[in-house]
């Protein structure tokens, strides 16, 4: 089948990315055989790595077939069989989620209580950025993809250091 194919034939083909069997689409032939393929589950384009016989693949019981057009996390779901954790794995896999989830939002309350914080500290009025003007140390700055910061440290010769909502950022300017 790999050789009837055309570019743009939707085929099925091991996915590099993906390490599996998905949905592909024939990017490139020579010579009438598929050498390029793009995987439709991940987007990644690849050479043509031909589907495992059907007798290979029962062997291997941790390869699933992601359907052209279908979500690879439904497909995986929906392959794997009900009770193929053990009830000790899934959870130590849920406190591992809720413990890197929490570190996750509790870094992110902090960068946000500490941003506030500068701003409240700040008696001085928004300035709109721009990389020829000089800040000082506690200029409130306004960029326009960044949002509001505070000037926590200048550079020398041409940089300041801004605390934003999402991170401190390194920004040129005059000084």
């Amino acid at each position: 089948m790999a050789g009837m194919a055309g570019p743009g034939d939707r085929i099925e083909a091991r996915c590099t990315r993906c390490n599996d069997v998905t949905g592909h689409v024939v990017v490139a032939l020579v010579g009438g055989e598929i050498v390029k393929v793009e995987c439709r589950a991940c987007g990644s384009v690849h050479k043509y790595h031909p589907p495992v016989a059907a007798g290979r693949a029962r062997e291997t019981a941790s390869v699933c077939r992601v359907k052209p057009g279908q979500d690879r996390r439904d497909a995986v779901s929906a392959a794997a069989p009900a009770g193929a954790t053990s009830p000790g794995a899934e959870k130590s896999a849920s406190r591992a989620g809720a413990a890197s989830l929490s570190r996750g939002q509790r870094l992110a309350e902090e960068q946000e209580q500490s941003w506030q914080r500068a701003l409240n500290t700040s008696a001085a009025t928004p300035r709109p950025y721009a990389m020829n003007a000089s800040f000082a140390e506690g200029d409130v700055v306004d960029h326009p993809k960044f949002g509001l910061g505070v000037v926590r440290e200048v550079l020398p010769p041409d940089k300041i250091q801004v605390l934003f909502r999402d991170g401190s950022r390194l920004l040129r300017c005059a000084v």
